[in-house]
């Protein structure tokens, strides 16, 4: 039987980091489940996840669903839109068996690409490659997450473009129910001896996803992500604030802020493993920072419960701090007097990740 490939490409920057990056894992999971429970996606659909982030790799290769797992997705820094598009299409030469004269090939493969940020390296040739040899070979879904996706640059890639603004674990249920409905039209399709079809209809989606306007401007820079080590372990870990609405929502004294300034109100501090780096742009091109004026709220760390997680070493690197004035960065191993900033002060700035 003819094969119908879905790729799913998922962004793992670390601006997914906490509730996204889970639901994102528990997504895989369910997808699977329901498309194992239908007969037809059964014999047909064979998955393949590509995750990018700074770097971009293969994580399942194309695989019939009985033998399909649902891996444990990585984390990095970095949204390389450009490098997972030429990914994909290296991907889609070397798996895709091709219809020539004398055989019937796969199916058109059918393509989910779920990212939240703006592309972080230069993309604009990948795109281009991607309408002249690519885009009428498959059907392309591009899904942007969270209220502050900003698609605009992906213009090129699909007509069939969405953004996701749920919030709650069972918000994303519902869209990962759409995206199985929509892999199950498209084998039904394939059954009846026809192409793609196209998504079904959103309403399936509980109200979570809306069409995406190319011609609108969304907001960007929806939240600041900072990577540090524990003092203590040594082990890396993620912070990360997200962006606040209006300092008149959150109720705070606009006299002492500046016209136009941007707040991040702290939301985690998320242990990851040495495995981040391996995925995250070279640090010499990860270079934006923020002034911590601009951040609301504080962590303690989550490996030896010191209560600062952000603790800045002279070079430049976070690192968690308790209540000794004594520290050693375990990034340089500087030995270190520490002081607080004060809420007075002009502040500074700190290197944050791309995102």
């Amino acid at each position: 039987m003819r094969r119908l490939p879905v790729f799913l490409i998922l962004d793992v920057s670390d601006s997914m980091i906490g509730e996204p990056h889970r639901y994102l894992e528990a997504g895989v999971e369910a997808l699977t489940k329901k498309l194992r429970q239908d007969p037809q996606a059964l014999e047909t659909v064979h998955l393949s996840i590509i995750a990018f982030a700074g770097q971009v790799k293969t994580i399942v290769p194309l695989i019939d669903l009985p033998t399909f797992y649902a891996p444990k997705l990585p984390i990095g820094a970095g949204t390389s839109l450009g490098a997972a598009l030429e990914h994909l299409m290296a991907e889609m030469d070397k798996n895709v068996i091709p219809t020539t004269p004398t055989a019937k090939g796969d199916w058109k493969p059918v393509i989910y690409f779920l990212t939240d940020g703006k592309p972080t390296d230069k993309y604009q040739d990948a795109i281009k490659k991607w309408q002249q040899h690519y885009a009428k070979r498959c059907l392309m879904i591009v899904i942007g997450l969270g209220q502050y996706a900003d698609l605009s640059a992906m213009a090129g890639i699909s007509d069939e473009a969405f953004v996701y603004n749920g919030e709650k674990e069972a918000d994303f249920a519902r869209f990962i129910q759409w995206m199985t409905l929509s892999v199950k039209s498209q084998s039904v399709a394939v059954d009846k001896q026809s192409s793609a079809t196209g998504c079904v209809s959103l309403e399936k989606a509980g109200g979570f996803l809306e069409k995406f306007d190319f011609n609108s401007t969304y907001s960007d820079q929806d939240c600041v992500v900072f990577v540090g080590r524990c003092q203590k372990f040594k082990k890396p870990y993620l912070i990360k604030y997200d962006r606040m609405p209006t300092f008149m929502e959150m109720g705070l004294d606009l006299s002492k802020m500046d016209a136009g300034q941007k707040l991040y109100h702290v939301t985690g501090c998320y242990p990851t493993d040495e495995s981040y780096f391996d995925w995250s742009e070279d640090k010499e091109n990860v270079n934006p920072v923020i002034n911590v004026k601009n951040l609301v709220g504080g962590v303690g760390c989550p490996y030896c419960g010191n209560a600062y997680a952000l603790g800045i070493c002279k070079c430049g690197a976070v690192f968690c701090v308790g209540d000794d004035e004594n520290a050693q960065c375990p990034w340089c191993e500087a030995q270190l007097k520490m002081q607080s900033s004060s809420a007075d002060s002009e502040g500074f700035e700190i290197t944050r990740s791309k995102g």
